[in-house]
């Protein structure tokens, strides 16, 4: 029972290694979110936080990883939730992924590795307090508002229904109910890219990368009134919706 008793103790002791190191790599990531969400109207570049939160997290735990990655980086991009059929804009995420220094001799060769992920909303503000909304607009609800549009190609914004966009997939960010609701494409493997990544999604329960071939063009969610001040017009099969 001795081996048994050690080799738990052993395992137990990985395990809490590892949350410990999970734990603090989650305060560096969401703290540094955090300042950069607070200066929402600022534009930020991905390298330059990317190496500053590489750098934090790294100092802040010297001799518990052995590196630290931080990819992907996405500032204020909009993202449509398959789950509650709405979108959400001005997000802000990342993850951090570092292999764990244990302590003690590694007989495997290879350190287990941790992830964390985290996604927030920029600050923005309010652009106008505008007037009180009647009740009748309240009913309709904010989700008729929404308009999909090509945001690489296309002068046109389309409802949710229309034929135009009914074969082409949707910019999301990878999370765990879209790894559980739809598969990874056996093209592009996008099952191996970190939570929070841009992925695309099409009706037939498959997700891809933005570098497959099969995703040529994609839509993106967004206010009828944004698609207009960006200069998009009405479709014409579907009139916008």
């Amino acid at each position: 029972m001795l081996p048994v008793f050690l080799l738990a103790m052993l395992t137990l002791g990985i395990f809490i290694r590892m949350a410990s190191v999970s734990e603090s790599l989650t305060h560096s990531l969401t703290d540094e979110l955090g300042r950069v969400a607070a200066d929402g109207q600022e534009s930020v570049h991905a390298t330059s936080f990317t190496s500053e939160l590489t750098r934090r997290a790294e100092d802040e735990n010297a001799g518990d990883i052995v590196s630290a990655e931080v990819a992907p980086f996405a500032h204020r991009v909009s993202h449509y939730s398959a789950k509650s059929g709405k979108t959400y804009g001005d997000l802000i995420g990342a993850s951090v992924t570092s292999g764990v220094n244990l302590g003690w001799p590694n007989m495997f060769g290879v350190a287990p590795k941790v992830s964390v992920t985290a996604v927030c909303r920029a600050f923005t503000g309010v652009t106008s307090a505008g007037d009180k909304m009647p009740l009748s607009e309240l009913e309709e609800g904010a989700d008729s508002n929404i308009v999909w549009v090509f945001p690489r190609a296309g002068e046109k914004y389309h409802a949710e229904n229309c034929s135009v966009i009914k074969s082409v997939p949707k910019e999301v960010l990878l999370s765990a109910f879209i790894r559980g609701a739809y598969t990874p494409c056996e093209l592009c493997d996008p099952g191996s890219a970190p939570d929070g990544s841009l992925v695309y999604i099409f009706s037939a329960k498959a997700y891809h990368r933005g570098n497959c071939f099969l995703v040529e063009r994609f839509i993106i969610a967004m206010d009828r009134d944004d698609a207009k001040t960006k200069g998009y017009t009405a479709c014409a099969k579907c009139g916008g919706g």
